[in-house]
């Protein structure tokens, strides 16, 4: 490589480095604004570890709080204590109705005489669980927490979907509200649950094969409903009667999860497709949550017929700390100039080809762990990267010190280079394929936070794999044809013996 082209690659190079640098790691301003910059890594998704994120407990019906309790309570003594003696008070009073079991209470329509709750709520409280389980696992969270507390309610804990704390919060109730749902899909004219629709389609009977979201352009996302053969008549007959008589040009269908309207589209005509798509101004994490929903009731397996009362929810801080995630990326920081710094004193040219490596390795990492959807950072997915940057800098020191013992040995520079990554390759390939391999396994076998903390190992190995391969060797040519005594720019002396 010549002189020139050498120097306009260099400063073309470091120049499209800092510019996605700047991209990358820099704050956002203080002014903000519909269009204020935000770097990529203030988009980073993390999990509730490291940005917290909202919790609900699922109590069903008949199971109520200690407080809830405590204010039907005090509403009935205040009533009492207001009634003329004589008269009965307007109110029921909750002693009368409820028995308590560990911090919730139990009606008397499902505590058993002997304690705990009837066969029968438990295992339909058993089946509801399962079905609520379910609807979080598919959702494809990232990071999110799912428990029974006092036997007979259920504590979620999800992340925050969005990075807007307003639209996280209204993602988050949407979800809550949504899971709780209970009862079989159908598809009706009945505006209201209790009304009898002029026709109606079973929705859980293998009429639905599945349901996805895709972008609808300016009308955000569509959640669409992917029909089995018998799904796709069954629609037509549908669509067919309510729009066929003389009077109606045009008829609206209701989605229902037994008695929960779910969305209303109107049709004007009879719908003979495998698909249709429902459009309703969904964001892309609204869409996902409703799909979801539609899955789990699509089949009767996973129906459950236990109603919960409507879930309240709470943001929670992140479980590490509010500054967590800063400290996290505050000490990576650190870690990575002196890393810079060692390899510099210690390697020369080498270690200057090996910074700018570093360098478009990490901007890859951040690139991927930003603008992938499905990557949530938790303090695993941290400890993925960390290891996964370590290996990438163990490897291109291990090639460094094989071509310093080559030019030991009497080669030339450029042989020794040569020699020196031919005798690395194999080491390099084999310890990436391996940890690729594994780490792919373990994303398509393990759910929860080690699924998602191996897919951001899997991108790390991957990027480490091409810089440590291509891009830092390119990266040393490219530099090495500047100077003059390039055996001095790679920091490399001969040794001298004296004749005896």
């Amino acid at each position: 490589m010549g002189k020139k082209k050498s120097a306009a690659l260099i400063a073309l190079i470091t120049i499209v480095l800092v510019g996605l640098l700047f991209i990358c790691i820099t704050p956002t301003f203080p002014v903000k604004s519909p269009n204020s910059f935000r770097s990529l890594l203030s988009i980073v998704d993390l999990g509730r570890d490291l940005d917290g994120g909202y919790y609900t407990v699922y109590y069903p019906e008949g199971v109520i709080s200690k407080s809830e309790y405590e204010t039907l309570k005090a509403d009935y003594d205040y009533v009492a204590e207001n009634t003329s003696e004589g008269e009965t008070p307007s109110v029921e009073d909750p002693a009368e109705n409820y028995v308590a079991y560990k911090s919730i209470y139990l009606s008397e329509e499902i505590a058993a005489e002997s304690g705990g709750v009837t066969e029968e709520f438990a295992q339909s409280f058993a089946r509801a669980l399962r079905g609520v389980q379910l609807r979080f696992e598919q959702r494809g969270l990232s990071d999110y927490s799912l428990r029974v507390q006092d036997d007979y309610t259920i504590r979620v804990e999800i992340p925050k979907l969005d990075h807007d704390d307003a639209d996280a919060e209204a993602l988050a109730q949407n979800m809550f509200e949504l899971f709780s749902y209970s009862g079989e899909l159908r598809f009706t004219d009945a505006h209201a649950a209790n009304e009898a629709g002029t026709a109606e389609m079973d929705g859980s009977d293998g009429n639905i094969r599945s349901a996805t979201t895709e972008d609808a352009g300016d009308q955000g996302y569509a959640v669409v409903i992917n029909f089995t053969s018998a799904g796709r008549a069954a629609f037509r007959d549908l669509t067919s009667a309510l729009t066929s008589s003389d009077s109606a040009t045009s008829a609206t269908v209701y989605l229902y999860a037994g008695d929960n309207q779910l969305l209303g589209a109107t049709v004007t005509g009879t719908l003979d497709q495998s698909s249709v798509y429902l459009t309703g101004g969904y964001t892309q994490a609204a869409a996902e949550t409703m799909a979801t929903l539609i899955n789990s009731c699509a089949s009767a397996d996973d129906v459950f017929e236990l109603s919960f009362e409507e879930p309240e929810y709470y943001s929670m801080d992140a479980l590490m700390g509010n500054s967590a995630a800063l400290v996290a990326a505050a000490a990576i920081g650190v870690l990575v100039v002196a890393m810079i710094v060692f390899s510099l004193v210690k390697f020369k040219g080498f270690g200057l080809a090996h910074a700018y490596g570093f360098v478009t390795y990490a901007i890859a990492v951040i690139a991927c762990i930003s603008l992938i959807p499905a990557v949530q950072v938790t303090m695993g997915g941290i400890v993925a990267i960390l290891v996964a940057s370590a290996i990438m800098v163990s490897c291109n020191y291990y090639a460094f010190n094989n071509i310093k013992k080559e030019f030991a040995s009497g080669k030339t520079l450029t042989a020794s280079v040569k020699a020196g990554y031919k005798k690395s390759l194999g080491f390099t390939i084999d310890v990436h394929a391996i940890l690729v391999l594994a780490s792919l396994a373990l994303w398509l076998i393990v759910t929860g936070p080690a699924k998602f903390a191996s897919l951001v190992f899997l991108l790390c190995i991957a990027a480490s794999a091409v810089c440590t391969l291509l891009v830092t060797r390119f990266y040393f040519y490219m530099f090495s044809a500047q100077p003059k005594n390039k055996i001095a720019f790679a920091g490399f002396k001969r040794e001298e013996t004296e004749d005896e």
